[in-house]
């Protein structure tokens, strides 16, 4: 019975790998189809980027009650479906309108899924098992975020942008069959009923779910604003499509190159040291990029600024996680991803802004100096503060 349960922490890695070479593909594409087949403005830019998050920033709360209450398998299976539905949407409508409703109704649809496969990986009452299962599930999310920007690349050299959206859309949709094998897992709450009432915000009370909701947020702004900034600034230095994408797969893998890494860097420094430590490292890249337009050192930042965002995501779930009543899991995921979504809408959109006055480098001294701030402030609060981990 272990073994069958462990293959379907398995299988949530795999539906998310999936999932996101769609996802991970097309957000790297967005703002150069925008900009190079579309004419849109820098502005414009940033605001399709931040409709992405836009509903979520509304529903997330709501999806995480959903999932608390349904169980985790029938979400995966709606959010992957219809968001590599959403996903095809440019290749059918090559418009701006087009480009925007995608990012719409796929930005719905990764929320669904980050919550299930979050609260699926975490929904086990061994804190060790918990921590595997959460990396497990993580490493597919890097493993897909790597594919996606790689075979991005590839596809909108060879076949053109709209096209290359069709068929990342369509890798996409082997994640749904992949739901369709999974097993539901819920364990029975201690709590009464009653408590699932609460009001959401009493969770904002927990100090480490509060701190976990800040590092999360530098994290999703550094890596918001490479995935929307650095095709443009790499498509000033004549770098092709095809090397804009594997880049950003470099990016990524560096990001799970460092889960591996992990378990060796909390064995000697304190989760506080190693979430401090890598955002003041991604704050002091953001500043480098400007600098330089040689490829070699573009792609050596990038490889640096994938290892430095990669670290805090795991550990600011699973701080959230841990920290959280056990029968309020999906809620508090979907109370974090409402905080995630806020930065990812009024992020692209305030930066576009600067970009557009400023000029793109602008943008990354900004993220930078916001990261670097960010970090003294990313301290979680006992039992994890003086915790050495394996």
């Amino acid at each position: 019975m272990g073994e069958n349960r462990t293959l379907d922490y398995y299988i949530i890695a795999i539906i998310s790998a999936f999932f996101m070479i769609g996802i991970g593909g097309t957000r790297p594409l967005i703002s150069l189809v925008l900009a190079n087949e579309l004419n849109a403005s820098t502005w414009q830019i940033g605001f399709i980027v931040s409709l992405y998050s836009f509903f979520p920033l509304f529903f997330a709360i709501k999806m995480g009650k959903w999932v608390d209450r349904v169980g985790s398998k029938k979400p995966l299976l709606i959010s992957t479906f219809f968001g590599s539905i959403a996903l095809m949407i440019p290749a059918f409508s090559p418009t701006i309108g087009g480009v925007g409703l995608s990012q719409l109704l796929s930005g719905i649809s990764q929320t669904i899924l980050a919550v299930s496969a979050q609260s699926y990986a975490g929904n086990t009452k061994d804190p060790r098992k918990r921590e595997i299962n959460i990396a497990i599930f993580s490493i597919g999310v890097s493993v897909g975020s790597l594919l996606g920007p790689l075979l991005g690349g590839l596809f909108s050299d060879r076949f053109g942008y709209f096209r290359a959206f069709f068929y990342l859309a369509n890798l996409g949709l082997i994640s749904s069959l992949f739901t369709l094998i999974l097993r539901e897992n819920r364990i029975t709450s201690s709590h009464s009923p009653d408590s699932l009432k609460g009001n959401i915000f009493e969770l904002l009370t927990i100090p480490n779910v509060r701190k976990a909701f800040f590092i999360s947020s530098l994290i999703l702004i550094g890596k918001d604003i490479f995935g929307t900034y650095f095709p443009l600034i790499a498509t000033k230095s004549e770098i092709s499509n095809t090397m804009i994408g594997f880049i950003i797969a470099l990016n990524a893998g560096a990001g799970i190159f460092i889960r591996w890494v992990l378990p060796i860097l909390l064995d000697r420094f304190t989760r506080n040291q190693v979430i401090v430590g890598s955002i003041l490292i991604s704050g002091i890249t953001f500043l480098l990029f400007p600098l330089f337009n040689n490829l070699l050192l573009l792609t050596l930042l990038s490889l640096i600024l994938g290892m430095g965002l990669g670290i805090g995501q795991p550990l600011s779930i699973t701080t959230t996680i841990l920290s959280l009543p056990e029968d309020r899991v999906g809620e508090g995921l979907g109370l974090r991803l409402t905080s995630n979504r806020l930065t990812q809408v009024l992020g692209p959109i305030l930066f576009g802004i600067f970009a557009n006055l400023l000029g793109f480098a602008s943008v990354f001294l900004i993220t930078g100096v916001f990261l670097i701030v960010g970090s003294v402030k990313a301290k979680v609060d006992v039992p994890f503060t003086d915790e050495k981990e394996n």
